[in-house]
């Protein structure tokens, strides 16, 4: 499955996924397109805490298809 690289930078309510800087960092300059794009705010919102387990993330995406 490919997945649009825009629906990575919006997925989290309008922001960034927390995992797209391992997803895209060997193809892209990541870091500095995302500074280019968001506020330092919303940066820490979207990166804040501890990331989702993998399996924290198909739960909440088969809960979601429900």
């Amino acid at each position: 499955m490919v997945i649009d690289f825009s629906y990575c930078v919006s997925t989290n309510e309008g922001l960034p996924c927390r995992n797209i800087v391992g997803c895209f960092q060997g193809r892209m300059d990541i870091i500095t397109l995302l500074r280019e794009r968001f506020t330092e705010d919303e940066l820490k919102r979207a990166f804040k805490g501890l990331p989702k387990s993998r399996i924290e993330r198909i739960i909440e995406s088969v809960n979601s298809d429900s």
